[in-house]
């Protein structure tokens, strides 16, 4: 979504072709064929390379109309890595890599293996404020776990569980499974994070109500589209109305007016 905002000039058109990428990847067919044997993942990640390629084709990063990054994790330098040059769809793919579902994308600079950014920075607004974003407005979309587990004691028999989800009378139990556990595990350093941005100063932090939407709910797109709509059209109602607008482009038009005084800014079309 990053990238489609950076690279269109127009909302509708971007809105389009997000919408028509995100139905792409409601295809069980696509799918099927593209499921290989699971030694690094589930899929080869070709059926999903080429979606994503047919988005963004040969766009470089460097090329975008507005300056974009993608951040992603480097697993053989164990670091977090920000793309902010290079052939976009690449990048773009690699930050979307999820453990156990996509190989990790080797990196045609370096051949580092990359996936997905958020397991070592799930909400990147420290990373856009390095970069000179005076002020940031970060919506963080990320799944919320689930609590109310089952509290099974000290030990946990698989035949037990089997049982309890193979017999229709019994009651139902919350269990974390194998990657749900490992999951958790990856985004664990990132909670301390999360905390960090949200308690800034340069920070607006905002969090839509999509709790009961999934990671992979690709073809429920018009219906959370239009639950971040409302959310927010009632947010900046309220933003305006606080005065929290204004101070966004009040500190914005003090940097431009402090620029302009030292000579770094000639005219405002520099400012694009």
């Amino acid at each position: 979504m990053g990238a489609l905002y950076a690279e269109e000039k127009s909302s509708s058109r971007m809105r389009v072709r997000a919408r028509e990428w995100a139905m792409g990847m409601t295809s069980y067919f696509k799918k099927v064929l593209d499921l290989t044997y699971p030694v690094t993942s589930m899929f080869s990640g070709a059926s999903f390379n080429y979606s994503i390629s047919s988005v963004f084709k040969d766009k470089q990063i460097e090329d975008l109309w507005l300056p974009y990054f993608t951040i992603t994790t480097d697993i053989t330098a164990s670091s977090m890595r920000v793309h902010t040059d290079g052939s976009l769809w690449r990048y773009v793919r690699a930050s979307m890599s999820l453990s156990g579902y996509l190989p990790p994308l080797c990196d045609p600079k370096d051949g580092h293996l990359l996936m997905d950014g958020g397991y070592i920075n799930n909400l990147p607004a420290d990373v856009a404020r390095s970069m000179g974003a005076k002020v940031v407005i970060a919506i963080d979309v990320g799944s919320r776990n689930e609590t109310s587990l089952t509290n099974y004691g000290d030990s946990l028999s698989g035949w037990w569980l089997l049982w309890k989800r193979l017999n229709p009378l019994a009651e139902k139990v919350k269990v974390l499974n194998m990657a749900e556990i490992q999951t958790r595990l990856a985004y664990v350093c990132c909670v301390r994070q999360l905390e960090v941005v949200k308690d800034s100063d340069y920070c607006e932090y905002i969090r839509p109500p999509i709790d009961r939407y999934g990671t992979l709910d690709f073809g429920k797109f018009d219906e959370i589209a239009e639950v971040g709509y409302q959310h927010g059209k009632t947010l900046f109602d309220v933003w305006h109305r606080s005065g929290v607008v204004d101070s966004m482009l009040k500190d914005r038009h003090q940097e431009e007016f402090h620029k302009t005084k030292t000579g770094h800014v000639s005219d405002d079309t520099s400012q694009l």
